[in-house]
């Protein structure tokens, strides 16, 4: 079982449309999206409608929340121009999104428990950053009873292994997805991550469970040139030429 996980669209269409034709090309066999499909730039409804389209699983982002609320409010203000460009019909499928999505698969002699989440288990807000305590990032595995916890938000990939405190020889793995549409890592290029889950994957290896990060590029310029056209500000253009 190979899957594909993205995150971070942020309203960049050109940047989702390179990511998926990516996929395509990658033998995979489910995709699932960490959320924030919205905000930072022109195209959410585009986003939005191309991942109802292709009905991949999604989970609520905090700009995904904020589109819903900002639109409950009636908020007019220039600042919600990314949020105010969303259409109703496109609302009612972010106020409808989960918070957390939950798999099970059977491999060697273990169920292996994911859980995908946007920023944590307990906030679509919270930061789960690569140098996050060790004990503190493996209480969450403890109070979650995962073994491959699935994150996005941060905008920026990796694979942390972490030794499971009440089993020795077993392995927790932390994934972040980067971003496809924002990235924050100095790459510009878009990126998602691929995890191979087979009969063969073993929690009591570190390399038990395989993961792959790809960087997709696509037309930044242009995309920069339709944020500077548009109302929002200019620096969301400058922050996607320079991935920060």
């Amino acid at each position: 079982m190979r899957i594909a996980i993205i995150s971070d669209i942020h309203a960049n269409f050109p940047a989702l449309e390179q990511t998926l034709k990516s996929i395509e090309e990658q033998n995979i066999d489910a995709v699932y999206c960490l959320g924030d499909l919205v905000g930072y730039n022109v195209c959410p409804n585009a986003v939005i409608n191309e991942i109802r389209k292709r009905h991949i699983p999604t989970l609520a982002g905090n700009h995904d929340v904020k589109a819903v609320e900002i639109h409950n409010d009636g908020s007019n203000d220039i600042e919600s121009y990314a949020y105010q460009i969303v259409g109703k019909e496109q609302v009612r499928y972010l106020s409808a999104l989960p918070a957390h999505l939950k798999l099970e698969y059977q491999a060697a002699d273990k169920l292996i428990k994911i859980l995908m989440v946007h920023g944590s288990p307990y906030s679509n807000k919270e930061y789960l950053l690569e140098d996050k305590n060790e004990k503190d990032f493996t209480n969450i595995f403890l109070d979650s009873k995962a073994d491959i916890l699935i994150c996005g938000h941060s905008h920026k990939p990796y694979h942390l292994i972490l030794t499971n405190p009440n089993k020795k020889g077993s392995y927790y793995h932390a994934v972040n997805a980067g971003s496809v549409g924002k990235p924050k890592d100095g790459n510009p290029d878009g990126c998602y991550a691929v995890i191979t889950i087979d009969k063969s994957s073993n929690l009591s290896k570190k390399d038990g469970i395989k993961v792959e990060f790809i960087r997709v590029p696509y037309d930044i310029e242009k995309t920069v040139r339709a944020i500077e056209e548009s109302p929002l500000p200019n620096i969301y253009g400058f922050m996607l030429r320079k991935a920060y």
